[in-house]
């Protein structure tokens, strides 16, 4: 009989049947297909996803800030001084005493935030399809697996040039807005914003660097 033999058999001397050998134990199974997961791929991932919690956060957040009172986010400006704050969104600058070309630029930069943290969402979505996929745990179409694995870099171009074309447009619309009432300081990047643009800065990086693994 052979090593690995087990079960019933059938004797060729006398026809008696008997049983030989030990059940064999089950085995785990390996997935061939899945592979451990680089530093770069993985510092992507957590770049990719603090780009899009800063995005969610950064739409109720100032990007700019003129002399550290007035913040400029993306759906209005709010002014702080000695505890009090007055906020006023783009459209009602286009009332009576508004401005409506400062107006006009704060609805820019509103739209190119949107657009910003649509694209980002986009690309995450591909990443983790993508990732799923190619890890073998998740099954999708042709077109699906291609969409996830081309347009992954459209979008994170795509959020961090809506991102600083945001500020830029702000920025000239402050700029123009308030003239030379600007003594108290020049409108410049937040804190916030200039971590932000950052973050996404780094993530279109570490998008570069898989691709190139890749």
């Amino acid at each position: 009989m052979d090593d690995d033999a087990f079960g019933e058999f059938q004797c060729p001397h006398c026809e008696g049947e008997f049983e030989w050998g030990e059940k064999p134990k089950a085995r785990a199974k390996v997935n061939v297909s899945s592979e451990p997961m680089s530093g770069i791929k993985a510092g992507s991932h957590a770049l990719h996803g603090a780009g899009g919690l800063m995005l969610l956060i950064g739409m109720f957040t100032g990007w700019l800030t003129v002399g550290g009172i007035l913040d400029a986010s993306p759906f209005g400006m709010k002014a702080s001084v000695y505890g009090f704050s007055a906020s006023v969104s783009w459209f009602e600058l286009f009332g009576d005493g508004g401005d409506p070309v400062l107006a006009i630029f704060g609805i820019i930069f509103m739209l190119l935030a949107i657009v910003a943290i649509v694209s980002q969402i986009t690309h995450i979505v591909f990443r983790v399809v993508h990732h799923l996929s190619d890890a073998g745990k998740l099954e999708i179409s042709m077109k699906m697996a291609y969409r996830s694995y081309q347009y992954r870099w459209h979008t994170s171009l795509a959020a961090l040039a809506s991102s600083v074309a945001g500020v830029v447009v702000m920025e000239i619309g402050l700029l123009i807005g308030f003239g030379g009432e600007l003594a108290s300081g020049f409108p410049r990047p937040s804190v916030f914003g200039i971590l932000l643009l950052i973050t996404l800065g780094g993530q279109f990086f570490m998008m570069n660097q898989e691709l190139a693994n890749e």
